[in-house]
């Protein structure tokens, strides 16, 4: 049996699934891969590394700590926070890649056509980004269609793999995959444009799925319909090939607490991630049983 855990875009609603990682770890419950979407990424990183009770909330406060800095950026901030952890010496990113490790998963787009490139990662990209999010609200996804290429950047990929994650990319790839079109900082991986991952991956199960995992547990970030994308016209069905889904949802819209995409309380940041605790708790306690072939 092989077990790969998911986590899902949601931008500052990921903290919900950095709690639902943490009550994992502490549960001594742990998976073959690790996969993370947009802000799903860190979390997905600090899991694989088994650094979540060193990464948990404090990241996300740092976040939101910077957010709210007169004049602050969302890209600023993410891109500023993200390389805090890259250089913290308590942040043995090294440990990811040693063998034994589990596998770390990290989807993110690549801007495929040259003009793209130039309007993502320059001037354009803000109204760009917003034309293309009034699309995206229509079911059109003919721009992405034409304009992007997902690439899932993989801890265990072969030495001369050209998406293989490493201890030298592995904060761009992160910071990348969250990287919404319209932010001001533009997002490179060796020297490649990159985008967004929940332009098309929103959820990287099925993504998985080609890589022979078994079972498969989504930490989703909203209480409906997981889909696939961000232009949200393809769901995830609870079974793929015979492989059966398993999801860990809110038990409450998460802005209800105090959470939403781009901001929140700090009341309701701290709800949200002892929620995740709690509903990563109950998930394990009802369960656990049938990945006991894991541990």
């Amino acid at each position: 049996m092989s077990l790969a855990i998911v986590g899902s875009s949601g931008g500052l609603k990921g903290v919900f699934v950095q709690g639902v990682l943490n009550a994992f770890e502490a549960e001594g419950f742990f998976a073959d891969a690790y996969a993370g979407s947009s802000a799903s990424a860190l979390p997905a990183l600090s899991a694989a590394g088994k650094l979540c009770n060193l990464v948990g909330l404090r990241y996300w406060q740092r976040v939101v700590e910077r957010l709210r800095q007169k004049g602050s950026d969302l890209s600023e901030v993410m891109w500023t926070v993200t390389q805090e952890w890259r250089t913290s010496p308590e942040l043995s990113r090294h440990s990811l890649f040693q063998p034994g490790a589990p596998r770390l998963f990290i989807p993110v787009n690549f801007v495929k056509n040259a003009q793209a490139a130039v309007q993502t990662q320059g001037k354009q990209a803000r109204r760009l980004g917003r034309t293309l999010l009034l699309a995206i609200a229509r079911r059109d996804r003919q721009w992405i269609e034409d304009n992007l290429q997902l690439h899932l950047f993989d801890s265990q990929a072969p030495s001369e793999h050209a998406h293989r994650l490493t201890p030298d990319n592995v904060f761009d790839v992160a910071f990348a995959s969250t990287r919404m079109i319209h932010w001001k900082i533009p997002a490179w991986v060796e020297g490649k444009p990159y985008v967004d991952a929940s332009y098309t991956c929103a959820c990287p199960v099925v993504e998985l799925l080609v890589y022979g995992y078994q079972k498969i547990i989504v930490v989703a970030t909203e209480i409906g319909a997981l889909y696939r994308s961000i232009v949200a016209d393809q769901v995830i069905p609870e079974i793929i090939d015979n492989v059966p889904i398993y999801v860990v949802r809110p038990g409450t819209d998460l802005k209800d607490i105090g959470v939403d995409y781009t901001e929140c309380t700090d009341e309701g940041l701290l709800a949200v991630f002892r929620h995740g605790e709690e509903r990563g708790r109950e998930f394990l306690a009802q369960w656990k049983h049938v990945f006991s072939a894991n541990e």
